[in-house]
């Protein structure tokens, strides 16, 4: 049996955090979450995720301090990130994507959306069947 694969959650929001852990959870993955960019820096060192969903707005450490220290810590092999905010602004996608995420999606979002874009970031299969119409390209 091949091991699950590993996501990391950074969110602030207790409820939001909780709804994508139990979310992705459901869908077969190995979930662990942080509830600020400090934090989120620290459980990448300790448990090398195969993804990251992030948020942007934290305290303590941003979700664009994340992307930057990601890109700059030695020692840190590159881990594709979802951001997931509420920030829709342009400049916010396109500093994003500068700073390395592969992909942006704001809220609020469904559950299928979420499942196709975490599965698009992985390059993997969609988790269960039907989830393909929810896929937004």
């Amino acid at each position: 049996m091949s091991p699950k694969t590993r996501i990391l959650v950074a969110e602030d929001d207790l409820g939001v955090r909780d709804l994508i852990r139990t979310r992705l959870e459901m869908a077969g993955y190995d979930v662990h979450t942080a509830k600020n960019g400090v934090e989120a820096m620290k459980r990448v060192s300790e448990l090398r995720p195969d993804a990251m969903v992030l948020d942007i707005n934290m305290p303590e450490m941003d979700g664009f301090g994340v992307l930057e220290a990601l890109r700059t810590t030695e020692g840190i092999k590159p881990i594709p990130v979802l951001v997931l905010t509420a920030r829709h602004a342009s400049d916010d996608v396109r500093r994003a994507v500068g700073l390395g995420a592969k992909d942006y999606l704001t809220k609020p979002f469904n559950e299928g959306q979420l499942l196709a874009r975490v599965a698009r970031l992985l390059r993997r299969p969609l988790p269960g069947p039907g989830q393909a119409d929810s896929v937004l390209v």
